[in-house]
């Protein structure tokens, strides 16, 4: 896969660069003038604004760049040259860029205003004289269209500047006229800045008369407490020995302060003055209980909370004066200030002030910008805008492809995609090929890896132990026998079962072959075929399956009856018989176990064939009664987890499990089967040997029962 994959890939580089032409690439320069440069021809992507003539942000180049690539040039080239191209085909062989970035397609702000101009042609003179007929083409229909759009915008301007000198004439008529029929001089002039003096003064004279009015206020106050609190107070002597006597009056005394404080902002019902009062009657009252303690004389003094409030009295009494003084100044000069104009004048005076004042703006604006496209569309006629400063000599070629730098370049990425798409579609591929497959899957060692046998027919591959001996299919059979042969002289296990998970695994052919090596090895090997749902082993060896296992388990038949000697020596077959109606319980029965106990004390070895674990019980019935199991796998199928069922079964009903066969392996990967050639170059199939069908033999004596009837 990866070789096709990489022959692929190189075939496909190689035919896509084979249709590929050398060419020759002729170019030319160009110099912009700053007026094709700044000049707004065309609307510029880059350009954020108007800005100053001359800066970068308003350069035009990169759509001189586009312009020199248009179809309109083209075509004026084609004709120029003769050219049989299209305008489009001409337009994809032309390349604009900067002289300090050629090769780019596109400009980036590189700092130079001079423009590189290519073609791309496969005759070099032809390419040459393109270039530069494009060059002095694309000059000439820069001036005419760039001449074409001075003038109109000349003429755009002019007429703005004219309907300007029409507003600002009509601005100057209403200012006049205003002034005249509001009898104002000429030379005065009323800004917005004195309507805002005006209106700043008459709120300062708002706030002064709301100070005014707070100062009354706090003056009425005052005079409630003077009318309240009397001038003079009696004094006990001696009291003002005690210390709780001075701390309890200098309580008072701040109360009673902060208590006239809240009254001039707040009224009666305000919670501040409610809880000052509430404070002033409780010192009040322990003050009179202390000075009730002492006995003293009484005299009476100036009440000093009398004295604080007449001088406070008196200081807002100044404030207040003052305050009113300065609202009878302030109601003066606004009243005069308002005097002075009607209501409104100096708004309406102020705004035509100042349309006059962006009309001369707007016509000196215009009137700047119409001198300076009359000088732009002088230069525009006089000089030319754009100039060929360096024409095409020689064409630079040929120019290609590098083919060998593709195709390594394909090679390696090739190789690297396909090396990656075969380790996943490796790791993805869950099917059972190896021993190591099965060693994961199930936890259970590989006795024996069986390899393909190719176009053979299932008959011929049952007995080709014995048809074809030198085969590496039945070496790998006889390392079985080898394996089975050290495992029974550790564990003593003579009936041995094979079990499959599902039909198809190749499970017959097995234990077949197993057979004939243990009888080709001269030990006596009992074979019984064991599946009763489908029996094949009597086909296989050729024999009639008339009587077999089922009569003899059912009591119609005797043993020596149903056992049959084969062209092998020393291997006998017991048929599966007729397809009974429960062979599982069959299979179950105590005539079995005694079967299956006396063929194991006269033969070498039982071997039983059994159908798929995972279909029928029969496979679990029969472990319990053989001493080793052995479970065939066939390789390159997906396990459906019917192994691991099957593993799991056996092991529920205390199996021995022996190993596993890995059956229709892949030649090339058992060892035995790679390195046989070196041995028997030769060998293929060999003549089939005479397997005739033997008749029935009492070689075993008949099984004697011992245990009462079933």
């Amino acid at each position: 896969m990866i070789l096709g994959i990489v022959a692929v890939t190189l075939i496909t580089i190689y035919l896509t660069t084979a249709k590929e032409r050398p060419y020759y690439m002729a170019s030319a320069q160009l110099m912009p003038s700053e007026t094709a440069i700044h000049s707004p021809l065309l609307p510029s992507p880059s350009s954020s604004g108007a800005g100053p003539l001359g800066s970068r942000s308003d350069s035009q180049l990169p759509n001189l760049m586009r312009l020199l690539k248009s179809k309109q040039v083209a075509e004026r080239a084609i004709r120029a040259v003769g050219l049989k191209d299209t305008p489009d085909s001409l337009m994809n062989r032309i390349e604009v860029s900067t002289a300090d970035n050629p090769g780019a397609r596109t400009r980036t702000d590189s700092g130079t205003d001079i423009i590189s101009v290519a073609v791309a042609d496969g005759d070099p003179n032809r390419a040459v004289r393109t270039v530069n007929a494009l060059a002095h083409i694309f000059s000439s229909f820069y001036q005419e269209i760039s001449h074409q759009e001075a003038m109109e915008n000349l003429r755009f301007l002019e007429s703005e500047l004219a309907r300007a000198q029409r507003n600002l004439d009509e601005a100057t008529d209403q200012l006049r006229d205003f002034k005249r029929a509001n009898k104002i001089a000429s030379g005065t002039s009323t800004t917005a800045v004195d309507a805002t003096a005006l209106r700043q003064t008459i709120s300062e004279r708002n706030a002064t008369k709301a100070a005014l009015a707070e100062a009354q206020a706090k003056l009425r106050e005052i005079d409630s407490q003077l009318h309240r609190t009397g001038p003079t107070r009696s004094v006990t002597e001696g009291t003002s020995n005690t210390p709780m006597v001075q701390r309890l009056s200098s309580q008072l005394a701040d109360l009673t302060k902060e208590l006239n404080d809240a009254r001039a902002k707040y009224e009666d019902s305000h919670p501040t003055v409610i809880s000052l009062k509430d404070n002033i009657a409780r010192v009040t009252s322990r003050l009179r209980e202390e000075e009730g303690k002492i006995q003293s004389n009484v005299q009476i003094v100036r009440n000093p909370v009398y004295e604080d409030l007449l001088a406070q009295r008196a200081r807002l009494a100044y404030e207040r004066d003052g305050l009113a003084a300065r609202v009878a100044q302030m109601d003066t000069s606004v009243a005069q200030a308002q005097g002075e104009f009607k209501p409104g004048t100096d708004v309406t005076l102020s705004t035509l002030e100042s349309n006059l004042q962006r009309a001369q703006q707007n016509f000196t604006t215009i009137q700047t910008q119409v001198s300076q496209s009359r000088i732009n569309a002088k230069e525009s006629t006089v000089t030319g805008a754009i100039r060929v400063i360096d024409e095409a000599q020689a064409a630079e070629g040929p120019i290609g492809s590098n083919k060998t730098l593709f195709l390594l370049m394909g090679t390696i990425l090739s190789m690297v995609l396909s090396v990656g798409l075969a380790i996943t579609m490796d790791s993805l591929d869950n099917r059972i090929k190896t021993n190591m497959d099965v060693e994961d899957l199930l936890k259970l060692p590989v006795t024996a890896l069986i390899p393909s046998a190719g176009t053979r027919s299932e008959s011929t591959l049952a007995r080709i132990t014995y048809t074809e001996p030198l085969s590496p299919i039945s070496e790998a059979y006889r390392f079985l026998r080898t394996d089975l042969l050290l495992s029974s002289q550790l564990t003593g296990a003579k009936a041995i079962m094979i079990a499959t998970a599902k039909p198809g695994q190749g499970g017959t052919n097995t234990i077949a072959n197993l057979a004939i090596s243990l009888a080709l090895d001269g030990k006596r090997v009992v074979l019984v075929d064991a599946d009763m749902r489908r029996p094949s082993i009597h086909r296989f060896f050729k024999l009639e399956n008339n009587i077999g296992l089922s009569n003899i388990l059912s009591h119609e038949r005797e043993f020596e009856d149903a056992i049959f000697s084969t062209e092998v020596d020393n291997l006998l077959i017991i048929p599966a018989g007729p397809a009974p109606s429960n062979p599982s319980e069959l299979l179950g029965s105590r005539k079995m176990r005694s079967l299956v106990t006396w063929l194991t004390e006269n033969a070498d070895y039982v071997l039983l064939d059994s159908p798929s674990a995972i279909a029928f019980t029969d496979a679990a019935v029969l472990s319990q009664i053989v001493d080793g199991v052995l479970l065939v796998v066939r390789a390159n199928q997906v396990s459906r987890g019917a192994e691991l069922q099957v593993r799991n079964l056996l092991n529920k009903a205390n199996a021995n499990i022996l190993g596993v066969v890995l059956n229709d392996v892949k030649p090339e990967t058992v060892d035995s089967y790679y390195y046989h050639s070196h041995y028997y170059p030769d060998v293929g199939r060999g003549p089939a040997l005479p397997f005739g069908s033997a008749a029935g033999g009492r070689a075993l004596a008949p099984v004697e029962e011992t245990t009462t009837a079933e």
